[in-house]
């Protein structure tokens, strides 16, 4: 990890939160806050993405049209 002045992801060691082998998160919808809350539970939550399901409507993901 590149180390400089500020870079807070360096020092932030967030600590694995009790029972989240047990847990599962669903997201509906593909759009950016759904790859970012996942991503987050990734990297901070420390979740296996194998828990992760992300549900999408349309063909194409994040596709708002009709």
């Amino acid at each position: 990890m590149y180390y400089s002045n500020g870079n807070f992801e360096a020092f932030a060691r967030p600590r694995k939160p009790k029972g989240v082998e047990n847990k599962t998160a669903w997201f509906v919808g593909s759009g950016l806050a759904a790859l970012a809350g996942a991503a987050f539970l990734i990297r901070d939550g420390q979740m296996p993405g194998k828990q992760i399901t992300i549900l999408e409507q349309q063909q194409l993901p994040g596709d708002i049209s009709l």
